[in-house]
């Protein structure tokens, strides 16, 4: 792997976009009354109740009431917030594209020839995509390197140096127990490859 030449370092935080941030009460709210307010919102998507779904949901509403908590004003963010959370998750940063990073990560391979590995997400985590399930499509990256690289492990971080371009795409990444299709709004074609110091 060669040295990098000079390249501007990104954190995986920069690559969400530049959108202002909303009021997010979920983010206040225990387990708990999150669990509860999915019970309310199940409960609501059905045509009609039994008795018991009338009390549980009664109960439900006045328990939460007495937490201090607004049931109809909670739901009435949902929508708002659902819209900025996959905003957040989906769209890529669009000031960054075309511009040449260094981006620090883990390697999911995606085409390999034996351990040699020419195509591959860039994750934050080790074993993301592999052992737990994927990123936001905005914290990965597709990197094309068709010189190949040598596969260490997939728990060696690494530097990729390239040019950042945003272009959607999915590849499938082999899982023990079958395949997942990940999903990414990023990808690079690599021009150096260097270990993590």
């Amino acid at each position: 792997m060669a040295s990098s030449s000079v390249a501007q370092q990104l954190g995986w935080a920069d690559l969400q976009p530049d959108i202002p941030q909303i009021e997010d009460p979920f983010l206040l709210l225990s387990d708990e009354q999150l669990f509860e307010l999915g019970t309310l919102a199940k409960l609501d998507m059905l045509a009609s109740l039994s008795p018991q779904q009338v009390a549980d949901k009664k109960a439900i509403t006045s328990k939460l009431k007495d937490e201090g908590l607004d049931v109809n004003w909670l739901f009435s963010k949902r929508i708002e917030v659902m819209q900025h959370r996959r905003r957040m998750a989906t769209e890529p940063n669009m000031t960054l594209v075309g511009k040449r990073y260094d981006i620090p990560g883990f390697v999911t391979p995606v085409e390999f020839d034996n351990d040699v590995v020419t195509k591959f997400f860039l994750v934050p985590t080790s074993g993301a995509c592999i052992h737990t399930p994927p990123p936001p499509a905005n914290q990965i990256v597709l990197v094309s390197y068709p010189q190949g690289l040598k596969m260490k492990s997939l728990y060696s971080p690494v530097w990729v140096s390239g040019e950042l371009v945003m272009k959607r795409a999915k590849a499938d990444v082999s899982y023990v127990d079958g395949v997942a299709d990940v999903e990414t709004v990023y990808q690079m074609s690599a021009v150096d490859i260097r270990d993590y110091e």
